[in-house]
């Protein structure tokens, strides 16, 4: 008896094991620079999130949907490095993650905002998201200043 529960832990931890293997997702492989993916995504979609004026449609709207989901995404993209010289120290950084997180957060509240149509929360949204960028730009890349 002793040795069928021994060979039934075996086999349940065995199984245990190929099944966890199988659910282990590859890590993402980043495709371009941490400098690249801000200039040609999050410069843009900050942009745009800081001009907001007073849209009206469905249609305007969406710009800032957009405008925040790109954050959210290069956001969490950043966070697992990029092909750059320092990117990868950079991402590994507690305070780089925490800076990303600061922008995933404020993205979030700034496309809730705009799928409510509520301007002021825009705003509120453009507020909170402005001093990560600029604290991280001084932090981890002097001398580029961040819009205003």
């Amino acid at each position: 008896m002793t040795r069928t529960f021994v060979a039934y832990g075996l086999l349940l931890a065995t199984g245990l094991f190929v099944a966890c293997e199988a659910q282990k997702e590859e890590a993402p492989v980043p495709t371009m620079s941490i400098n690249d993916l801000m200039v040609t995504v999050v410069t843009p979609a900050t942009d745009t999130l800081w001009g907001i004026e007073d849209p009206q449609t469905n249609e305007e709207w969406q710009v800032y949907i957009d405008a925040a989901n790109e954050i959210i995404t290069a956001s969490e993209t950043i966070k697992i490095g990029g092909t750059g010289p320092e990117d990868n120290e950079r991402a590994a950084d507690p305070a780089w993650q925490a800076f990303a997180d600061q922008l995933i957060s404020a993205a979030q509240d700034a496309r809730r905002a705009a799928e409510n149509k509520d301007l002021d929360a825009m705003f509120a949204a453009g507020e909170v998201l402005y001093p990560p960028c600029e604290e991280c730009h001084i932090q981890f890349h002097p001398g580029v200043e961040s819009a205003e």
